[in-house]
């Protein structure tokens, strides 16, 4: 069974250099996360200076295993993004969540090198047998605060 840490340290690592266009179709304007963590914050704690922000949170494991079969693991994490929709008054709030759930699907999806490639397995470079985005993703564009927020749950199948 793999470490524990270090799947969930591939699964944070993905996420590095996300980059996403808040003004497609127009002149580009990339961005990036100015914060990421794998400690969950209130957006209400997390500063307009820090935004875009992104936290990784690692949440419930399943394991189940009927006789003489190997065990059944499943391990949740949710991706959670914040960003000031006043931040960009020119672009729909909307249009941000789109772009960075777009780029953070794209972070998903398996690399060429990935033994799981072929499969179209994200295996976090061996570590686990699949690892996706899995669920209802949750996106608040803050069109009546201003703070915008998204949740991306995530399952990895853990041999």
């Amino acid at each position: 069974m793999p470490d524990r840490e270090a799947v969930f340290l591939a699964l944070f690592a993905l996420t590095d250099g996300v980059s996403f266009d808040v003004n497609p179709g127009g002149t580009p304007n990339l961005k990036t996360f100015v914060t990421r963590t794998r400690r969950i914050a209130l957006f209400t704690d997390v500063p307009s200076q820090n935004q875009p922000w992104f936290g990784q949170a690692e949440h419930n494991e399943t394991s189940s295993q009927k006789t003489n079969l190997p065990y059944k693991r499943e391990w949740t994490a949710k991706w959670v993004v914040y960003h000031r929709a006043a931040d960009q008054p020119d672009v729909v709030p909307s249009t941000w969540n789109n772009q960075i759930v777009t780029a953070l699907e794209e972070a998903m999806a398996p690399k060429l090198g990935d033994r799981g490639f072929l499969d179209k397995r994200n295996t976090l470079s061996g570590l686990v047998h699949h690892c996706f985005i899995d669920g209802e993703i949750f996106k608040d564009p803050g069109d009546i605060d201003n703070q915008a927020m998204i949740v991306v749950p995530i399952k990895i199948l853990v041999p």
